[in-house]
């Protein structure tokens, strides 16, 4: 999850038979919903123990949490998240099934770095392997701890190049901390020996205009294990031992926020489609309207300093200003990308391929990410309008407005079994019954703004809000 401001850039075979995908959203179901999105970053668990009179009556706890928008993460019993309150980051612990707080570990900032709200420096989620826990607050730094609260090894990334912050989550996987920095400058990805802290590989990244924000993700083809990752400019598919890049498609991602999900033998992103862009969406950054926007109009602004900075040196002829020229040039390599996107993966001949099967490119959202279940795929826009699409064809089965959850979503949706959870900014909280006739069963209203994606756990359900963390539980 990011911030809505960022919209204003971006609009934003086989060895002789095709392998699977190993890891999908049915072989994931039995672990914890240990990162961002939960298993694999798919959003979907096992059991949803809350029955169709959804209300507030069935909140079995709430705790008051501190500032910030990172989702909730659970391992071995116990609830993991993240808050800020002034120079202090602190990593929670509490014991997911009563709210009962079992350990805090709070560390001070070391600078400020740049980030447009609601991202900050409690964004990114924790995630855990149930023996370590990890965090990533980017003005502190990276940190992992065992599941009882000691430090194993902490180290400072920072400081970072960005326009809108670092927001990305962490994952692990085999022992390995995959962290994504896409930055302005010198982007990159890396994997960490999660018991000591030791670099195991670092790959560059393709520089974007305004960054990319997106989680990567994990999948297994064969016997490959794979880091699935969305980043500026192209769908990229590193080898989990070594960083090699196993799989670069161009041309699907601009400025990418959302997480790339896997399901059977197939990737779902959703990216608003690149539209044009004009000079004027930076309002009054021409201060003496001459059409040319200079660095020193925009010097109090970090994060538009970086933005024109990297037009002039990207796209412009390096003079400290960009005209409408070098801002249609830069934002024209957005055209044609971007949208709701299939890819199928496979191997051939030992060598992994993949193929766009289909593109939706009208609206669809920037910020949450794509659910897919029983061959459905679901988003959700802006307005609260659902749309559900045939995972193999792309083709519209239904769309719909979800009553009374309209506004802005950042949260992306969560399921199991067959209901659908959905938490929009103005906080409220819709659950569905999916399927291709899916229906809205109730809204409630929890009164505080939401951001941070729900989290299911042990068919409980947790909506992180502004204030406080809710834990729901109705018997079905």
């Amino acid at each position: 999850m990011i911030f809505a401001s960022i919209r204003l850039f971006v609009c934003p075979v086989l060895l002789t038979v095709a392998s699977s995908i190993a890891v999908s959203n049915s072989a994931a179901l039995a672990t914890d919903w240990n990162q961002f999105r939960g298993p694999s970053g798919t959003g979907v668990s096992d059991k949803l123990n809350l029955a169709d009179d959804f209300s507030l009556d069935h909140v079995s706890w709430k705790s008051a949490l501190g500032g910030g928008t990172s989702s909730v993460i659970f391992s071995e019993g116990k609830l993991f998240a993240t808050s800020l309150n002034e120079q202090k980051r602190t990593l929670h612990c509490l014991d997911a099934t009563t709210g009962r707080e079992v350990w805090t570990k709070t560390v001070e900032s070391l600078r400020k770095e740049t980030a447009t709200p609601p991202n900050g420096p409690a964004t990114c989620s924790p995630v855990s392997d149930g023996k370590y826990v990890s965090v990533l607050f980017p003005d502190s730094g990276l940190f992992v701890y065992t599941l009882d609260g000691q430090l194993v090894w902490q180290k400072d990334l920072g400081p970072f190049y960005s326009m809108h912050g670092i927001s990305a989550s962490p994952i692990l996987v085999d022992g390995r901390l995959i962290v994504t920095i896409d930055q302005l400058q010198s982007p990159y990805i890396a994997a960490f020996d999660v018991t000591n802290g030791t670099q195991l590989w670092k790959v560059e990244r393709l520089q974007g205009i305004t960054g990319g924000y997106s989680s990567p993700t994990f999948a297994e083809i064969g016997n490959r294990k794979l880091i699935i990752s969305a980043a500026p400019g192209e769908m990229v598919a590193y080898d989990l031992e070594t960083g090699e890049k196993r799989l670069s498609m161009i041309g699907l991602t601009n400025a990418p926020v959302a997480v790339p999900v896997v399901y059977k033998d197939h990737v779902y992103f959703t990216e608003p489609p690149g539209e044009p862009t004009p000079m004027e969406a930076l309002g009054d950054a021409d201060a003496n309207k001459d059409g040319v926007i200079e660095l020193a109009e925009v010097k109090n602004s970090l994060g538009t300093y970086r933005l024109i900075e990297r037009l002039d040196k990207g796209f412009g002829n390096d003079d400290g200003k960009v005209d409408k020229g070098e801002w249609d040039k830069g934002f024209g390599s957005f055209l044609n990308k971007g949208g709701l996107s299939c890819i199928h993966l496979e191997t051939r001949d030992g060598a992994l391929e993949g193929t766009l099967k289909w593109k939706y490119t009208k609206s669809t959202p920037y910020i949450p990410s794509a659910l897919v279940i029983d061959d459905l795929v679901y988003i959700i826009n802006d307005g609260g309008i659902l749309i559900c699409f045939d995972a193999k064809t792309g083709d519209i089965i239904k769309r719909e407005r979800l009553g009374e959850a309209t506004g802005q979503y950042y949260a992306s949706p969560v399921s199991a079994g067959d209901r659908m959870v959905l938490a929009n900014l103005q906080g409220k909280v819709s659950l569905l019954k999916t399927g291709k006739d899916f229906k809205l069963i109730k809204t409630i209203d929890l009164e505080e703004p939401i951001v941070a994606t729900p989290s299911i756990y042990h068919g409980r359900l947790y909506i992180r809000t502004n204030r406080q963390i809710y834990c729901f539980e109705g018997k079905v």
